[in-house]
């Protein structure tokens, strides 16, 4: 195969995995990236560096634990956690029911209302 048909070919393949506009693109797209991801060896310097990410994770929520305690604050502290995440994981639950609701009735050939 000529270098010209392959980079061709190869641009080609590119276009077509950074589409990402409609449905079935954008499935694939996020299915290729965590088979992808799962199926990589990684390497030494991975490791160390999602190792590192872990405890700068870990002692961050550490010390915010640890500063609710002392302070006698934990449940203004867990208040706050339901107020600020509860509203957003309440609206993806909604929003993803919404969505499926649409699609059963979008294959069975009736159309919800549009608000």
């Amino acid at each position: 195969m000529s270098d010209a048909r392959q980079r061709e070919r190869w641009l080609q393949d590119v276009e077509n995995h950074q589409r990402n506009l409609v449905f079935p693109d954008t499935v694939q797209n996020e299915a290729r990236f965590w088979r992808n991801l799962a199926n990589t060896p990684w390497k030494a310097s991975t490791k160390l560096g999602m190792a590192v990410l872990a405890i700068f994770v870990a002692t961050g929520i550490g010390m915010f634990v640890v500063a609710a305690i002392q302070g006698h604050i934990v449940w203004a502290v867990a208040l706050g956690m339901i107020l600020l995440w509860g509203p957003i994981f309440g609206a993806i639950a909604w929003a993803t029911r919404r969505n499926l609701r649409r699609i059963g009735q979008a294959r069975r050939g009736t159309r919800p209302p549009r608000h």
